[in-house]
Formats: structure tokens, sequence, C-alpha cells
């Protein structure tokens, strides 16, 4: 119980003791007293006389009241909040496009809240779109009837590859194997010439070459030197002749540099290398059929039959039955891009009331950000913590009379919807989380977040029809303990 209801109980227990003290010294103050508390239209008790059912002068009565309404009273206080608080998420990723709604603003269940550009979702869609195009294709072009020029193909298909088995089989003829080994002989002298350069004999002939060169290049150097002291001597025929000869001899003297000079590195690596792959594919021919190539003619046959086979008797059932889930799959995706589409306006899923907006136009978003929060503010309840010993006295839908601070002079009316089963802790007091829905059609000017005081009748502390009278008036008779009530001016022994 809150600070505020122990202090009403105090205050409520040292009246009703003073209120009897008196009535139990017989004063007039202390029978006004409690007659103040009890209020008018309940029975008066007056003291029990032995054998008496009528009312003696000067006897005094008093006003009685329900118990319940002074005993088993439970407060408690804590701060109005709402019921119904739903955070919006986004189920798409994408920027922002439009905000439409701000904090405070009223929307019915499926306005739009904001929207998601959607360029990137209507290209989802068009892709999903030539998907599903694609898988229909596929799946006509499986049931339609082969065409013969297919069926041609395929079958010189088959031929090919049976007569490339057949010469796997047969192994290299004689000629390519001499074909193979002229290769490797030929490779093998042009290395052999590198490395021991011209012959006697061509050394003789780029030697003969290059002085026959030499002579005439000196004999129209001699010419020219005639009429070289002409003003045109550059366009006569002696300057031309000398130009011919000086590049003959050039020539001359660069082949036969060549040929003298030792070979280079990158031409005795490429000789060598010229030999080696000779040397293999000679020895490639030597060692053939293998169980490889044997193989490989052998898989291209069957793969060429089984083109044949299906063009001529068409797809197999398990072929169809795979493009038609392909199909189905795609159209499933399709379906799946247009939802995505459609989700790209953020829409409220109640009735209610903005209470945050937490994105702006074009920031990104992605898919699950909560985005907004929207509440029913006509839905509000009140958690009270209630202690261990208070809340055992409460039950779920129990009225409850709740006052709030920030609206004074008005009552507000409201009923337990639910005790916690676990409590709280707090200074070595155990509490119990209470909460107490408010009726919604009296809500006007509450705010969440305001607080308030709960008060609830405790209904087990006493019966339903007890009443409270003064110790004075009960008296001991042989049916037990009576009291004497007024009843239009008569006694009745109770």
């Amino acid at each position: 119980m809150s600070r505020k209801g122990w202090l009403f109980v105090l205050i409520l227990a040292v009246i009703l003791a003073v209120a009897l003290y008196f009535f139990a010294t017989g004063t007039e103050s202390g029978r006004q007293m409690l007659a103040s508390w009890t209020g008018g239209g309940t029975p008066a008790a007056a003291p029990a006389a032995q054998g008496e059912d009528v009312l003696p002068e000067g006897t005094s009565t008093v006003q009685i009241q329900p118990a319940a309404s002074m005993l088993g009273e439970v407060s408690a206080s804590g701060n109005i909040d709402l019921v119904t608080l739903r955070s919006v998420a986004v189920e798409v990723d994408g920027a922002v496009d439009q905000v439409l709604v701000n904090p405070g603003d009223t929307v019915q269940r499926g306005d739009v809240l904001l929207t998601i550009a959607t360029t990137e979702l209507e290209r989802g869609v068009r892709r999903a779109e030539l998907s599903v195009e694609a898988a229909k294709t596929k799946l006509e072009q499986l049931t339609e009837v082969a065409d013969p020029a297919d069926i041609a193909a395929a079958e010189a298909d088959l031929a090919e590859a049976l007569e490339t088995l057949e010469e796997t089989r047969q192994g290299p003829s004689a000629e390519e194997i001499a074909a193979a080994r002229s290769t490797l002989a030929s490779a093998q002298a042009r290395y052999d010439e590198l490395l021991q350069g011209p012959s006697a004999a061509e050394l003789t002939q780029l030697s003969a070459d290059l002085r026959k060169k030499e002579v005439a290049l000196q004999k129209a150097q001699e010419d020219y030197d005639k009429i070289a002291w002409q003003t045109s001597a550059g366009m006569t025929s002696q300057a031309v002749a000398l130009q011919d000869a000086t590049i003959d001899y050039e020539s001359a003297l660069a082949a036969y540099e060549e040929a003298t000079a030792p070979a280079s590195t990158s031409d005795l690596e490429s000789a060598r290398s010229s030999i080696q792959d000779a040397q293999a594919k000679l020895d490639d021919l030597l060692k053939s059929p293998t169980e490889a190539e044997l193989a490989g003619a052998e898989a291209k046959v069957a793969q060429a039959r089984a083109s044949l086979t299906e063009l001529q008797t068409g797809p197999s059932a398990l072929d169809r039955r795979d493009a038609e889930i392909a199909l189905e799959q795609a159209i499933v995706d399709l379906e799946e891009a247009y939802t995505n589409l459609s989700k790209a306006k953020v829409v409220s899923p109640i009735d209610g009331v903005v209470i945050d907006v937490a994105v702006e136009s074009g920031e990104r978003v992605s898919k699950n950000a909560i985005v907004s929060a929207v509440a029913d503010a006509t839905q509000l309840e009140l958690t009270v913590d209630v202690a261990e010993i208070d809340v055992v006295k409460l039950a779920p839908g129990q009225s409850a009379e709740i006052e709030i601070d920030a609206i004074p002079g008005r009552t507000f009316e409201g009923v337990v919807d639910y005790i916690a089963p676990s409590s709280d802790t707090s200074s070595g007091v155990v509490y119990y989380p209470v909460t107490i829905r408010l009726d919604s059609e009296l809500l006007q000017g509450v705010l969440p977040g305001m607080t308030a005081v709960a008060a609830m009748q405790d209904t087990t502390a006493v019966a339903e029809d007890a009443w409270l009278v003064p110790n004075n008036a009960i008296r001991q008779q042989d049916e037990g303990d009576v009291v004497m009530v007024v009843r239009d001016g008569a006694m009745q022994r109770v």
C-alpha cells in the first residue's frame, strides 16, 4: 500500500476509536460523531435491554453502516499508461520517400504513415516477370514437336561421334607416325644448326656475295664522284646507283655477320622447346589410344545418341515436371515481388494517435527497422505496486476508484485487469504489480504518464451483510449475542 493509503487508514482508525470511546461513556458528542460517519438511511442500533421490545424512554440510538464501507480498503499509486502501443516497422529495404504524418496525428487502421521509394522494388518485379516468361518458354519448348532439321542435325552429330570413336579405337596411322618423326627430326636439326653455326660452303657463299656488293659499291662511288661537282648531282642516275649499291652492301654485310654470330640464348631455348613438343606428340601417337581418349569418344557418342532420342521421342516426364516446377517457382517469386512493392506503403496497424516518427524523408532504412509508433489513446491503464499483505485481498474483475493528481475533484472508475504472478522488492518490502483498466468512456483530460491513486475494497475482510455497531449495544442473551435495532419506531432483536 502506498504512503497515502496507509495515512488514510490510520486517520480512519483514530476517528473510529474516538467515536466508540464516546459511545462507551454515553456522551452526546460521541453519538453525534459516529452518526456523522454513518449517515442517514440505515437502521439505528440501541443498547439491548433484557426482555424489552419497545424503545425505553431516554434510550440512545446511532446510525449504523456496512462494515465493508470502512474496513478492508486497499490503495496504491502509480502512473497512467497506454494499453495498446504498437511499433510500426518497414518490411522492405529502401530509402524513405515521403513521411505523411507527425506525432499527435490521429490515424485509422490502414492509413499510410510513410512511403518507401519504389524504384528498386519495381525492378525486382520486372526481373520476376522476365523469369516467368523464360520459364513459360522453356516449358512450351518441351511440349513442341521436334523440327525435322533439328533431327537431321542430331543424326549427323551422332554419325560424326561414331566415326571419331572408330578412329580412336584404330589408333594413329603409319603416315601420322612418320610425319611426327619427321617433325621431331627437323626440330633437332634446327637446334644442331644453331649450335654449330653456318657451314664452310655457306660462309664462302656469304663472303663472296659480300665482296661482290663491296666492289659494286666502290664502282658506284667512283661514278658519282665524277659528277658530284654538279649542282643537280643528287638527281642524277649516278646518285641513284650509289644509293642502291650502298643498300645491297649493307644487306650482304648484315647477312654475313648474322651467319657468323653465335646463336642467341632465346633461339636455342625456342629450338629446344620445339624438340620437346615434337617428341611429346610422337609419344602420344605411339601410346594411342589411351583409356581416357576412348572414354571421351564414347561419351560424345552417348551424348549425341541421347540428344537424337530426345528429339525423336520428346522430353521425359521428369524433364517436363522440372520445367513445371521452375515455372511455379518463378510465379511465386513474382507474387513476392508484387507483395514487396505493396509494402512500400507503411500503414497504421490500429486506430489511434501517432506517438513517434523515427525517420525522415531520404533516409535509408533496413527491413524490420522501427520507423513509427501508434497508440490507442482511448484505452488507458494504471499499474500500481501492492504490498504482499494486501495483494491477496484483490482479484481480477474487482472494481476500483481512481483519483488523478492532475485532475482534482474527479474520481474515475476502473477494473482490476491483471495481477502479476512475480514480485518486486524495494527496501525490504515485497510488492506485486497490479494493472487496472480505466473506463474508456470517462477519460476526458486523462493523459499517459499522469500520477494516480487507486482504491479497491477488500471483499474478503468481512461478509457482505456485516454491519458496524457500538460495543455497548451488544448484549448476551440465551440465543447468543444480540443487538436491538430500531425500525419504523419499533425495536427488533437481531
